[in-house]
């Protein structure tokens, strides 16, 4: 089946290069043949025509769980975890107690939706976003830009007045304790 997978693109638009089809309409009318013609070049029956699909025993909710991406993360005292660039704080009707350090599943599902799981309990929970500490990291096309920021705030920070007491001090007569005056 793979080896068919990588070569069928390339036969694809080969035969349809041959066959002079060059618009989507043309494409669609014509491949209901090629796929026929194909079929009857290279298909080969199989050994048992037995289908040997199951049904899934359980329920759909267990499915989609066991077929989403499951992650394990551990509950800290306030009841929050972090899962993808976001808190996630645990909502309960009591104080909690017994979750705290508790290991939780973090179910994410392919249809975007999140779901956490301790000891098989469905929890409910709200996203709060993580503050940032740290400045996001400077690419080529924003470091001039940056710096040039930085060096004008440091040209406007303030400086002291012209009449500011380090101004007067004179820096080659010797101090009271006989050391000279150093800034």
């Amino acid at each position: 089946m793979e080896r068919t997978n990588q070569t069928l693109p390339d036969r694809l638009v080969k035969e349809m290069r041959l066959a002079g089809i060059n618009d989507r309409h043309s494409a669609n009318a014509w491949l209901p043949g090629y796929i026929a013609d194909y079929n009857r070049r290279f298909a080969v029956a199989p050994k048992d025509t037995a289908d040997a699909h199951l049904a899934y025993p359980g329920r759909a909710e267990e499915l989609v769980r066991t077929l989403s991406v499951q992650v394990t993360r551990t509950l800290s005292k306030k009841l929050s975890c972090q899962y993808e660039n976001q808190l996630l704080q645990i909502e309960t009707t009591g104080a909690g107690l017994g979750l705290r350090g508790a290991k939780i599943a973090v179910h994410e599902h392919f249809d975007g939706r999140c779901e956490l799981l301790w000891k098989k309990r469905k929890l409910t929970y709200s996203v709060k976003e993580k503050l940032r500490r740290q400045a996001p990291v400077a690419d080529s096309k924003t470091i001039n830009a940056r710096v040039d920021k930085a060096v004008t705030q440091r040209n406007t920070e303030q400086k002291p007045a012209p009449n500011h007491p380090w101004r007067d001090m004179p820096m080659d007569k010797p101090a009271n304790d006989g050391r000279r005056a150093t800034l």
